[in-house]
Formats: structure tokens, C-alpha cells, sequence
């Protein structure tokens, strides 16, 4: 018998598509990789928060009037539970004005700028205020913000905001953004009471200690019927005016930057704690109830340290 006769004969035709589909899918794996994924329109309403990071240090002595401004988005900013703009997203202010530069005493040495926009996902440029509310007559000076922190690890005097100071911005404009299709939770807002915990119900061998009664059995709803809600209505926010001497002070509610002196705020009636702080300055804390629908003003002089 012949070696040859032996082996037997496999042909390459079976071969030849098998590597061809082969080399198909993975063109098709590449590039389903990298189809970026499916977007939804969100509208980003006009007066949301964004908090920024002060991008590179910024003084009396290293800008000028007209000089661009950098900041870094601190924490995703999220509407109908889609990310909007992205943590570490560019964002850009403008320097208004200089003063006390090259003067090392000067008293009211200061930088006053101006947020300009920052990043959304899909790359649009969204315009940026400092207030919350945009106000029927606008004024000349109402989105200015003034920075002047006498800065540490200097030979000499130098005044403005150290790199990574924070600051609060808000959206200046409805705007529709085209945002991935991934919902994320949304953050949880400050100043919003936590809601109350659903009764339990007593334990075998235990007697409740609720006073009201109990609903006969038969008076139970049942699944699909609409319960009506029978938990009060949320009560009128207060509107906060908050001013400091020196301007520019950090404004925190109950731990949590709000935004920075003078600012008029929509503040939750309540029990909260009021903190304003700056560089250089003994920091500000009381705690204080604000009636609900109310127009209180705080206005502290922070002392120096």
C-alpha cells in the first residue's frame, strides 16, 4: 500500500470561508466597538449647578484684564438621569479686572473675572452665570466674582485664589444635549430633607404603639389601585441674601458649597448650619432656622487671622 494512499485527503475549500467569516466578524467586533454609543436629547434647563476647580493659581500678578480663565467641572452634572457634562470637563471664565498689581500693601489688591461656558458631553460650549436666578434687569456687576485670597508660600504679599479653589456656576440658557443613553442615579440635592421611613409593622407577641387604626382588611387596597399620597405638601423655600466683607467668601449650607458672597439663594426652610469661609479669614458658622417664603439677609465681616 502507497504512503500517499494512506493520509487522507482534507481540501482546503471548507478552510478558505471558514478564515474569510473569521476576518469578517472581527472587522464587525471593531467596529461596533467603536460606534460610540446610542444618544438621547436631554435639555439641560438654565439655572443648573455646575461646580468648578480653579484650573492653575491664579493672582494679582499673572493675569491681566481680558485673560482667559480655566476651571475643571468637580462632579458629573446630571439631568433626567443622563450626564450632561463630565467631571473633569473644560470650563472658562474671563479676568474683568486687575487691581493692586505689582503693589505689595495694596488693600483692595483683588481679581475680578467672570464665568464665560463650560463643556457638555456632545462638545457644545454651554454659557455659564454666577446666580442662580436670572434677574429682570440685569446688572453690569451681578455675574462678577472677585478673587482675593492672600495666598501662602510666597516671598511676598500676593492676593487672588489658590489652583483648585471651588467655586459654583450655573447653566445661563436652556440648552438640548445630546447625551449617551446610559442612565446614571441622580445626585442627591442638598438641603432636602430625608423622607421618612414606611411604619413597621408590630411583631408577633408586641403591641404598636402608633394611635391611630389600623385599616380593617377588607378596606386594603389592592395591587394596581392608585393610594392616594397623604404626606404634607413640601413647605416654601426661603430666598437667602448672603453678603461678607471681604467679598468672595465660600457659602456652605449644612456642608455643602452653595456659592460665593454676595449671592441671593433659594434656601430650604429649616434648621441648617451657615459656614462662610475665605483664605486668610477666621471661618463663619451658625446654625439658624429659616422660615418657610421668608427674605433673611446675613451679611458677616470676617475677621482676619
Amino acid at each position: 500500500m502507497r504512503r500517499d494512499n494512506a493520509i487522507p485527503h482534507i481540501s482546503t475549500e471548507c478552510v478558505r470561508p471558514a478564515g474569510k467569516w473569521a476576518w469578517l466578524s472581527t472587522v464587525f467586533i471593531l467596529v461596533y466597538l467603536s460606534t460610540p454609543a446610542p444618544a438621547v436629547q436631554v435639555i439641560l434647563v438654565q439655572g443648573k449647578m455646575v461646580r468648578l476647580k480653579l484650573h492653575d493659581v491664579l493672582t494679582t500678578e499673572n493675569v491681566m484684564k481680558g485673560d482667559p480663565i480655566a476651571f475643571d467641572v468637580a462632579e458629573d452634572v446630571v439631568a433626567a438621569t443622563h450626564v450632561v457634562i463630565q467631571k473633569g470637563a473644560p470650563a472658562s471664565g474671563r479676568v474683568i479686572a486687575v487691581r493692586g498689581a505689582g503693589k505689595r500693601n495694596a488693600k483692595d489688591a483683588s481679581v475680578t473675572f467672570e464665568f464665560v461656558s463650560v463643556q457638555s458631553v456632545d462638545n457644545q460650549p454651554v454659557k455659564l452665570r454666577k446666580l442662580p436666578d436670572r434677574r429682570k434687569k440685569a446688572e453690569s456687576k451681578e455675574n462678577e466674582v472677585e478673587a482675593n485670597d492672600p495666598l501662602p508660600g510666597y516671598a511676598q504679599r500676593v492676593i487672588g485664589a489658590e489652583k483648585g479653589k471651588e467655586y459654583v456656576a450655573y447653566v445661563d440658557a436652556s440648552i438640548t444635549v445630546n447625551a449617551p443613553d446610559t442612565a446614571v442615579a441622580a445626585p442627591p440635592i442638598a438641603g432636602v430633607a430625608p423622607s421618612q421611613p414606611p411604619p413597621t409593622a408590630p411583631q408577633e407577641g408586641t403591641q404598636s404603639t402608633s394611635t391611630s387604626r389600623q385599616m380593617p382588611a377588607a378596606a386594603v387596597p389592592s395591587a394596581g389601585t392608585p393610594i392616594t399620597s397623604t404626606s404634607p405638601a413640601p413647605e416654601e423655600q426661603a430666598l437667602v441674601n448672603f453678603d461678607s466683607n471681604p467679598p468672595g467668601a465660600d457659602i456652605l449650607i449644612d456642608g455643602v458649597l452653595v456659592g460665593n458672597t454676595p449671592a441671593r439663594l433659594h434656601v430650604d426652610a429649616g434648621r441648617h448650619i451657615i459656614q462662610l469661609r475665605i483664605g486668610g479669614y477666621t471661618s463663619w458658622t451658625r446654625q439658624t432656622v429659616i422660615g418657610p417664603g421668608s427674605y433673611p439677609s446675613i451679611h458677616v465681616t470676617l475677621e482676619k487671622q
